[in-house]
């Protein structure tokens, strides 16, 4: 199964579920409850790998993560402690306008990339998506430091 099959076929379980949760405890409450749960399973997925990522191994991953469907990037910096991409197309935004869900896409596929990335000993910056309407994602990823011994 690819990252682009295992994803949509997750969000779609996962719909009715905030769609119920907004109803009954408003859409601020349900999205933090939904979000905290998210990154706390996300962050037990990658701690599974059993050490810190670094920035080659990330741009190769970043490339994989498009498997199988339309996902077009260009990376504009590459470091040893930092990997800026840039991301016009993303077939995940157009998957979640297709099942009426868009609203919901940041919630369930973007915003998890933050604690992963942080889990990953990684830092994100990330002001814009094409799952908001942006026409790109910006993403910069920033090796953290380490607290010295």
């Amino acid at each position: 199964m690819t990252p682009f099959e295992r994803i949509t076929t997750e969000v779609r379980a996962q719909i009715p579920l905030v769609r119920a949760m907004e109803a009954a405890l408003g859409k601020e409450q349900a999205h933090a409850l939904v979000r905290a749960a998210l990154d706390k399973a996300n962050r037990a997925i990658v701690a599974q790998r059993g050490a810190l990522l670094d920035i080659p191994t990330l741009a190769a991953e970043f490339a994989g993560f498009g498997e199988g469907v339309r996902y077009e990037f260009e990376t504009l910096e590459q470091t040893d402690a930092l990997l800026r991409n840039q991301v016009t197309h993303c077939d995940y935004a157009e998957f979640m306008e297709q099942i009426g869900a868009r609203d919901l896409g940041e919630l369930l596929i973007c915003n998890g990339d933050f604690a992963m990335a942080d889990e990953l000993g990684l830092k994100l910056e990330r002001t814009k998506t094409c799952m908001n309407g942006d026409g790109m994602c910006n993403f910069c990823y920033h090796v953290k430091a380490t607290p010295a011994a």
